[in-house]
């Protein structure tokens, strides 16, 4: 029973935390909107929140994609170069053959926006930023984390 209960809780925390990165889309500051203009048909924002629990306010990275001057992502080249060849899916990238520690510090990735016109969004729990990295490539690899 309490299995059921772990994985109805992190439905729910990664249902929640979607709405919040949607909702705290509207803060977008100019610069972000201009890279969206210039870029309408490839680019995502993307957030990791650490732990289990839910924040009102989620801190983000835009990635445009091909990426902008003074990205605030890392290695926006190469996320790019790995979202475009899943056809901008993040759920489609190949989990990398990595050994990750068996620690529990749950982390959940989130992104939306778009890609080759259509709408994307993603949402993910994992045990550890270890196996999110594993799971996602260079995409939710991000400044501060």
């Amino acid at each position: 029973m309490s299995a059921v209960r772990s994985a109805v809780r992190q439905t729910l925390v990664a249902t929640a935390a979607t709405a919040a990165l949607l909702a705290s889309a509207g803060g977008a500051t100019a610069q972000q909107a201009t890279a969206r203009e210039a870029h309408p048909d490839n680019w995502m924002y993307l957030a990791v929140i650490q732990g289990e629990d839910v924040v009102s306010e989620l801190s983000g990275t835009l990635l445009t994609c091909p990426p902008a001057k003074n990205s605030g992502h890392p290695n926006a080249k190469n996320a790019c170069k790995q979202l475009a060849a899943v056809d901008g899916d993040i759920a489609r990238i190949k989990r990398a053959d990595v050994a990750c520690p068996m620690i529990y510090k749950p982390v959940t990735a989130m992104a939306y926006g778009r890609w080759d016109g259509r709408r994307m969004v993603f949402a993910k729990n994992y045990p550890n930023a270890c196996v999110m990295e594993a799971s996602t490539g260079l995409v939710f690899t991000l400044a501060g984390q």
